[in-house]
C-alpha cells in the first residue's frame, strides 16, 4: 500500500512525530519539546512540533509531498496547514484530543468508558458510544488541579523534602538523599541549590514532575513518608477515575477503563488503587493499561478511522 501519514501528538511534557506507511508500519520516530501553549509561547510550541515532522521525514527518508494524512492530537493547540503546508503540501488534516490517544494506546479505537491521564498532569474522561455522551474531570493545571499527577506527586515530594531537611519530616525518610542525587546537588549545599532550582532557574513542571521518579523509587524502597505521598497522589488518581465512571456509568454495565501515562510506570503502586477502586463500584469494568507510544497509537486509530 503506497502512500504515508504522520501523527502528531503532544503535551506539557514533550512531543513526538511518528512516520508510517498505510498498512500502519512505522518508519520513524522523533521527539521534540512540550507544546501546551498553557506553559509554552505559541511560537515556541509551533517550533517543536514543526521540528520533530521534520526530523521524522528526513529519517524516514520520505519526501512530505508522499504524505496523505497529517494526524494531529495535541494538548492544547492545533496546527495544521498555517504550519506544515511546506513540508507536507498534499496531507488532509485529522484532529484528535488528548482523550483519543489514552484509548488509543490501550488498542481501543471505538471507546465506551473512562479514559485515565495521568502524566505530568491529570485528567479522566468517559464517553458512550451508544448515545454519545461525553463527560470529563482534572486536567485544571498545576494551580488549580491535576491532583493524582506526577507533578503533584513531585511538589509534595519537593515540600516533604525541605522539611525533611530541616528535621520536620513527620515520617523517616531518604527523601534528601534522593533528591539531592536526583539534582546533583551536595547536603552542604542542598538548601541553597534547591532553593536557586527552584525560584531562579526556575524548575519547569515537567522537572517537578520527574520529582515523581524518586518519590515512587523510595516507596517501592519502603521509605515511609515517600509511601505516604504516594498512597495520596494514587488515592486522588483513583477519585478522579471514579468521578467519572460515576457520571456516565452505572455499577451493573460492562465498559472499559484504559489508562495511560508516565505516572503508571510506578506500577501497582499507582495501578492498584485506581483498578480496585473501580472493580469494587463497577465490577463488570474491564481494565486496560496502555502502553503503545501515544504517536503510533493515535496513527493506528486514525488508519482505523479511515478504513486502512
Amino acid at each position: 500500500m503506497t502512500g504515508y501519514l504522520i501523527s502528531l501528538e503532544g503535551g506539557g511534557t514533550r512531543s513526538q512525530a511518528v512516520l508510517m506507511d498505510l498498512s500502519g508500519r512505522v518508519l520513524a520516530v522523533s521527539h521534540s519539546s512540550d507544546v501546551n501553549t498553557n506553559f509554552v509561547a505559541f511560537a515556541q510550541a509551533q517550533q517543536a512540533v514543526y521540528s520533530a515532522v521534520q526530523e521524522a521525514l528526513q529519517t524516514g527518508g520520505v519526501e512530505g509531498k508522499a504524505v496523505e494524512h497529517f494526524i494531529s492530537g495535541l494538548v492544547g493547540p492545533r496546527f495544521g496547514p498555517e504550519t506544515f503546508s511546506e513540508l507536507c503540501p498534499n496531507a488532509a488534516y485529522r484532529y484528535y484530543n488528548e482523550r483519543d490517544v489514552v484509548f488509543a494506546r490501550a488498542g481501543v479505537y471505538r471507546p465506551h468508558g473512562v479514559g485515565v491521564v495521568a502524566a505530568t498532569g491529570a485528567t479522566a474522561w468517559a464517553i458512550r458510544a451508544d448515545d454519545g455522551r461525553q463527560s470529563a474531570c482534572g486536567g485544571w493545571g498545576s494551580l488549580l488541579g491535576d491532583e493524582g499527577s506526577a507533578y503533584a506527586m513531585g511538589l509534595l515530594g519537593l515540600r516533604a523534602t525541605a522539611r525533611a531537611y530541616e528535621g520536620r519530616a513527620a515520617l523517616p525518610t531518604r527523601l534528601v538523599e534522593g533528591v539531592a542525587q536526583h539534582f546533583n546537588l551536595t547536603y552542604e549545599n542542598f538548601h541553597r541549590g534547591l532553593v536557586h532550582l527552584a525560584y531562579q532557574k526556575p524548575l519547569s513542571r515537567a522537572e517537578i514532575g520527574g520529582v515523581a521518579a524518586v518519590v515512587t523509587r523510595l516507596a517501592q524502597e519502603g521509605d515511609p513518608l515517600a509511601s505516604r505521598i504516594t498512597a495520596k497522589v494514587a488515592a486522588d488518581l483513583a477519585a478522579l477515575g471514579l468521578h467519572a465512571a460515576r457520571s456516565l456509568f452505572t455499577p451493573a454495565e460492562t465498559f472499559t477503563v484504559a489508562a495511560a501515562g508516565g505516572l503508571l510506570n510506578a506500577g501497582e503502586l499507582i495501578l492498584a488503587p485506581l483498578r480496585q477502586g473501580i472493580l469494587d463500584e463497577f465490577p463488570q469494568a474491564r481494565f486496560l493499561l496502555g502502553s503503545e507510544a501515544p504517536a503510533i497509537a493515535l496513527g493506528k486509530m486514525a488508519l482505523y478511522d479511515l478504513g486502512k
